[in-house]
């Protein structure tokens, strides 16, 4: 009895193998499913391009063909999973890191690991432009520049800043800027002279852009600076003037004021000359424009000084006087 219990067991078995291998394989896990589709996973890191290689936050890891992506972590790792084998190209891309690309293979349950190491990209966050007039400098009758300031930075150093300059609209020209003593400051001068009619007036309306690269020649530029004012012409001194007895060692200082058509407001230095040499003694800025003098609130010393006035409007534009010089007795 016994043992026709066991063959009734092995037959059960033996028949319900079949059953189960006519079965339907439906179930996309399983291989012998046509839906089946044997994938892998890539993982790998994203770091900065220079050492100490520190992992990027934050960068999209897109994979073509296909619409599957993911970003990296605080350490800059990142996981794919589930990818269908085949080849396909790995895509690392952030607004302040240029792109890189590898391709890649990926094969049934098999892990890929990749690392890439992005560049970050060199930028001008601010640009400021202003134009000065000045009358009457040896050997040139009138001087007229414009200076720009640009910041810049870089997440990678400032020795990865390679060059800085400016194209001005419709000419082949590029004017480099000068790194300064302050981090992140580059400065541009160009005179009026350097241009046709030996005029700043050439640069006016003109659309201005500044761009940087890194030492990989990867670049970012501005929104386009405009400069829309010289003032020009400057205000005039009126007294003292071409070596005049002062009225007192505070002396009172006159000038022509210009017409209010715009904001600004007016500047006064006075300066001692000793040896041909002048060095600054007094000096009163942000002077309202309904003023057209001012007395020295400081006595000065016996000796031949001069003086300037200036208006600078709201933008930082300045057109300076010729120089007057007066005698304190």
């Amino acid at each position: 009895m016994q043992l026709s219990n066991q063959k009734l067991l092995l037959l059960c078995a033996v028949l319900s193998w079949s059953c189960l291998g006519d079965m339907p394989h439906e179930n996309p896990l399983d291989p012998q499913s046509p839906a089946f589709v044997s994938t892998g996973v890539l993982r790998g890191q994203v770091t900065t391009f220079y050492q100490p290689y520190r992992g990027i936050r934050g960068i999209t890891l897109e994979l073509s063909p296909g619409n599957m992506s993911t970003l990296t972590d605080t350490t800059g790792a990142f996981t794919l999973r589930n990818i269908p084998e085949g080849d396909y190209v790995l895509y690392a891309r952030h607004k302040n890191y240029a792109s890189d690309s590898v391709q890649v293979t990926v094969a049934q349950e098999a892990s890929a690991r990749l690392t890439f190491q992005l560049d970050a990209l060199p930028k001008i966050t601010s640009v400021i432009g202003r134009t000065f007039h000045v009358s009457n400098v040896p050997p040139e009758e009138n001087v007229d520049f414009a200076l720009f300031e640009a910041r810049v930075e870089d997440p990678d150093g400032r020795a990865d800043i390679a060059k800085v300059w400016m194209q001005i609209e419709g000419s082949a020209r590029a004017d480099t800027l000068r790194e300064t003593s302050q981090a992140g400051l580059y400065d541009l001068k160009v005179f009026g002279t350097d241009f046709p009619n030996r005029s700043l007036h050439h640069l006016l309306g003109r659309r201005l852009r500044f761009m940087v690269s890194d030492r990989l020649g990867h670049q970012s530029d501005t929104e386009e600076v405009i400069l829309f004012r010289i003032i020009d012409p400057p205000p005039e001194t009126i007294s003292p003037k071409e070596r005049a007895l002062a009225d007192s060692t505070k002396p009172r200082l006159i000038w022509q004021p210009l017409p209010r058509t715009f904001a600004f407001s007016y500047s006064v230095r006075v300066e001692k000359i000793v040896g041909g040499i002048p060095s600054l003694v007094w000096e009163r800025l942000a002077i309202a424009d309904s003023l057209s003098s001012l007395r020295v609130d400081r006595a000065l010393t016996r000796g031949e000084h001069r003086w300037t006035v200036a208006a600078v409007d709201e933008f930082g534009n300045t057109s300076t006087s010729s120089p007057a010089a007066f005698v304190v007795k």
